[in-house]
């Protein structure tokens, strides 16, 4: 059962977290709701308290249910600060609080319509030891065997992510800067917002990358951010099956290996270095034929998308109960209009 939140703190950073995730800024909403930016300040703080009638104003313009404002969740924190980003360029920070902010509103959803039951989550946490003891190689090798993989190429990432418990959404995050977010807070699923404007072959690196940080990274490193793609790198494509793959490389072995091993031509670039399949000249002159040929930008053989599938089952198992619509809509504390465009588009 949720608990009716009745202090004006809690309230308040509801508002801001759907505030933001709605991308308004504070004058933008306060104009809405016809109060000031300064009372609205005030409200997101905790310093004013709002009635019922007022929140009820608020929860139109957030197009939100009132529930929404008014029942405590396990947010996290407002803009959840153990959140993972995956980036190309610098991006906005107003476009940054915004993704985060929809991964925390996503995560409660989710958590409504799927509970997280005792020993779901298979991936034990594993941070890298200092000495390279534990090191992202033989953390990722670990997490293969939890997934139940073999040596070989993965077929369906995505899918083996999500037998670890862990959900997976792909969805158009309204930045192109930007590839995915994922965070892993106590007591809760790994959740993962991967960009549908991304490649499919960038997807799964990042996928892999981003369940590297949920893994490894429940503590902030210096360098987490290069133990994330050695992960990454490891999880596709383990060394030892491999490297016997990777010696006289060249754009034709390159594109016949990429649909193999569901990396792209760079990735599988850089691994042939990383084994030491290649020399560095080696190295520098495949990526300089990359770039020759375009296929910075544009690679060859897109890989087939891969869809997730658990939250949609967790839905469809719901209808199967007898649950109608309205009542998962209200369940996940959203909108029947946004809970069908989200999450049940063919279930209408």
């Amino acid at each position: 059962m949720t608990e009716v939140l009745r202090d004006s703190k809690s309230t308040g950073e509801m508002i801001q977290l759907v505030r933001v995730a709605r991308g308004l800024t504070q004058t933008e909403l306060a104009k809405r709701a016809r109060i000031s930016q300064a009372v609205l300040s005030k409200v997101e703080t905790g310093i004013v308290t709002l009635d019922d009638e007022r929140l009820a104003v608020f929860a139109e313009h957030l197009d939100v249910p009132l529930a929404r404002l008014t029942t405590c969740e396990p947010t996290g924190g407002v803009l959840s600060a153990c959140a993972f980003h995956r980036k190309r360029n610098s991006l906005p920070v107003s476009d940054a609080n915004r993704i985060r902010a929809n991964l925390d509103l996503r995560r409660m959803q989710v958590e409504a319509l799927l509970p997280l039951r005792d020993g779901e989550v298979t991936v034990p946490r594993t941070p890298p030891s200092d000495d390279d003891w534990d090191s992202p190689e033989t953390i990722a090798l670990d997490v293969r065997d939890a997934m139940g993989l073999g040596d070989g190429p993965i077929d369906d990432l995505v899918a083996a992510v999500e037998s670890t418990g862990a959900v997976v959404i792909v969805a158009d995050l309204g930045a192109a800067r930007i590839d995915a977010i994922g965070s892993w807070p106590a007591g809760h699923r790994p959740v993962f917002m991967l960009n549908s404007r991304t490649p499919a072959d960038r997807r799964r690196f990042t996928l892999a990358h981003e369940y590297g940080h949920a893994v490894m990274h429940e503590l902030p490193r210096s360098d987490q951010e290069a133990e994330a793609d050695r992960f990454a790198s490891e999880l596709l494509m383990p060394s030892n099956s491999i490297r016997s793959e990777l010696t006289k490389l060249d754009l034709p072995k390159l594109v016949h290996l990429k649909p193999r091993w569901g990396a792209s031509m760079a990735a599988i670039i850089r691994k042939a270095r990383d084994v030491d399949a290649i020399t560095d000249h080696d190295y520098k002159q495949l990526n300089i034929a990359l770039s020759t040929a375009g296929y910075r930008t544009n690679e060859p053989v897109p890989l087939h998308e891969e869809l997730p599938t658990l939250v949609d089952q967790a839905v469809h198992q719901h209808l199967q109960e007898g649950e109608l619509i309205p009542q998962l809509a209200d369940r996940a504390l959203m909108t029947v209009n946004e809970f069908t465009n989200v999450y049940c588009k063919g279930s209408r």
